[in-house]
């Protein structure tokens, strides 16, 4: 969607740290140009996507790192569920790597959470007019890793071949949660835990959690701390 100057975006603020939301919304809300509204917060990314196909917004602001689906999967699943709706990034995660998943998710844009808040603005200005926007200080390191890696890696070959809920579960294997835990967060049975994290190990030939946080590390689904 394109913004004219008099229209007020509706936005969806997604971030897990309540403090951070509340100064996010004081600063979006104080802009004239464009003026803001926050019209939702989300705490995870389910929230995030069930927010987003309540409220339609013109613009998602999301945070990668949070409880359950995370950012980068509520990105993929509001894709597969037909939404293109801009999403702007806003994180504190300076890998490359987690740039180019982001963007690969189409996401479109990429700001660090140590970002001036004019720059914060000028990203949602790009976004919305149908741009894409990279932190400057992250496109040098983007391209030279895009320039290194020259072809696709199979890692992320593999990972394309995950469901949504798939991309969940090992999310939260990586983050070291139990079979039972992952149940109790999903809502979902034991034993369907134990199918899904069968059938991701058998797709991406990984057999052991150690190679598992590796390859959630290298896809970008768990940002390197």
């Amino acid at each position: 969607m394109r913004q004219t100057q008099n229209q007020t975006i509706r936005l969806i603020l997604a971030d897990d740290h309540t403090v951070l939301r509340a100064g996010l919304r004081a600063f979006l809300t104080d802009q004239k140009d464009p003026t803001i509204a926050v019209i939702a917060e989300a705490s995870s990314g389910e929230e995030a996507v069930e927010a987003v196909e309540r409220l339609a917004p013109d613009l998602l602001l999301l945070d990668l790192s949070m409880p359950g689906l995370g950012g980068l999967g509520a990105v993929m699943e509001l894709r597969r569920r037909g939404w293109t709706t801009p999403i702007l990034i806003l994180t504190q995660h300076a890998e490359s790597v987690s740039v180019q998943r982001a963007l690969e998710a189409r996401a479109n844009g990429y700001i660090l959470k140590t970002a001036r808040g004019e720059d914060l603005v000028s990203a949602i200005r790009a976004v919305l007019s149908g741009g894409t926007y990279i932190d400057p200080t992250l496109a040098g390191a983007l391209v030279m890793a895009r320039t290194q890696r020259g072809a696709r890696p199979p890692e992320d070959d593999a990972f394309d071949t995950l469901t949504p809920r798939e991309r969940e579960i090992l999310k939260l294997i990586a983050e070291g949660y139990s079979n039972k835990d992952i149940s109790d967060a999903l809502s979902i049975a034991v034993k369907t835990v134990m199918a899904h994290r069968a059938n991701l190990m058998d797709k991406l030939d990984i057999h052991n959690r150690s190679k598992l946080v590796q390859f959630a590390i290298h896809v970008g689904l768990l940002p390197m701390e």
